[in-house]
């Protein structure tokens, strides 16, 4: 666990240091440049952590020795992106190390290039990438945090309304993982005026498909792929308890309670409602744990939507303007929460990624998949 906390402290002290003491874009830029480098070594030299790890090595093996382009393009039509990127290391005679740091390359500048252009404290949304369990998705469910990266590229047509380039997105982020493409509806789940009306409205609908669901999916399950028509008969399907929705909950009612610190109209919308469909999607772990993984999508906004909210009392605090609380209260409050975060993900081996192994100790027995 210590490299989780020197990466913890270690980013989060510089990034207080060299972009909060000192202004302009070149100590911003220097400072997420030392924070790829960080991440990416920390991403890139762990082994046999995080639940499919070894399931995408022998995926990465299969592509080798069974799959031509022409089995992948036949079997796997619906989803062949991340068989095409084995097939693409394969061809270039490298190592499954080797192409998970590739994939890692990708997944990290993704991550910068959205915090250096929508967050106004990128030190805040790096510290919030580790602790809020980003960082520890990304080292396990790789091919969904790949779609989760087209997301993020989807954002700026999602804020700005413009349905067909936000649909083209997806529908190609789908090809790597299918379920960027379940999320579509997001786009008018997201940008509608977030008042309390709304929210009991979807919450409705969410009860009554949390009620049915099991029948809903007895009406769909023909027409899924076989991978996932077989989720009842996996432990996927089992259900977590009602602990794990707490942190979302909590999330929720801090962002709530900040809310008009957010001066952007369309991006408060967005994170508000996102913050409520994050809360509505955890709640169906208590019935599958495996839907889980669809509240990724909505609570990825909360790397811009708790920057925003403290960058507002730093503000303020140049300008001399006094609040009922601090800048340093607020943020302190924010890094509590990140804190409190992370330890309850770590005690609860969130991902299968706590402790860190690395590639130094392969003697380390692989952990037992579920």
């Amino acid at each position: 666990m210590a490299i989780y906390y020197v990466t913890i402290f270690g980013l989060t002290g510089l990034g207080y240091v060299l972009t909060e003491k000192k202004s302009g874009t070149r100590a911003r830029d220097f400072y997420l440049v030392l924070a790829f480098f960080v991440l990416l070594l920390l991403t890139s030299f762990r082994y046999a952590i995080g639940f499919d790890y070894f399931s995408y090595r022998l995926i990465f093996d299969m592509v080798a020795t069974e799959w031509t382009l022409d089995v992948i393009f036949h079997d796997f039509w619906y989803e062949p992106g991340f068989f095409l990127i084995c097939k693409f290391f394969q061809l270039l005679h490298l190592s499954y190390p080797v192409m998970l740091a590739g994939i890692n390359v990708f997944l990290i500048a993704v991550l910068l290039w959205f915090v250096r252009r929508y967050s106004k404290m990128p030190w805040v949304s790096i510290y919030l990438y580790i602790t809020l369990q980003f960082l520890a998705y990304h080292m396990n469910l790789i091919r969904q945090s790949i779609a989760l990266c087209f997301f993020l590229f989807a954002y700026p047509f999602l804020k700005e309304k413009k349905i067909i380039p936000y649909t083209l997105i997806l529908i190609f982020g789908g090809l790597l993982h299918n379920s960027l493409w379940f999320v579509w509806p997001l786009y008018f789940l997201l940008t509608k005026k977030a008042t309390i009306r709304y929210w009991v409205s979807i919450a409705i609908a969410a009860l009554l498909v949390y009620v049915l669901f099991d029948r809903l999916f007895l009406y769909v399950q023909p027409y899924l792929p076989m991978k996932y028509a077989a989720y009842p008969d996996t432990d996927f399907w089992s259900a977590n308890t009602f602990l794990y929705v707490v942190p979302a909950i909590l999330y929720g009612v801090l962002l709530f309670l900040f809310r008009k610190r957010m001066e952007d109209t369309m991006a408060r919308t967005i994170c508000l409602n996102s913050a409520f469909i994050n809360i509505l999607i955890s709640f169906f772990i208590t019935k599958h744990f495996i839907l889980e993984r669809f509240a990724v999508y909505p609570f990825v906004f909360s790397l811009i939507a708790v920057p925003d909210i403290i960058a507002s009392y730093r503000r303020d605090k140049k300008r001399g303007k006094r609040e009922h609380m601090t800048y340093r209260f607020v943020l302190l409050l924010w890094l509590l929460f990140g804190a409190g975060y992370f330890l309850f993900a770590a005690a609860n081996g969130f991902h299968q990624v706590y402790p860190y192994v690395s590639l130094l100790e392969r003697g380390y027995s692989a952990p037992s998949m579920p």
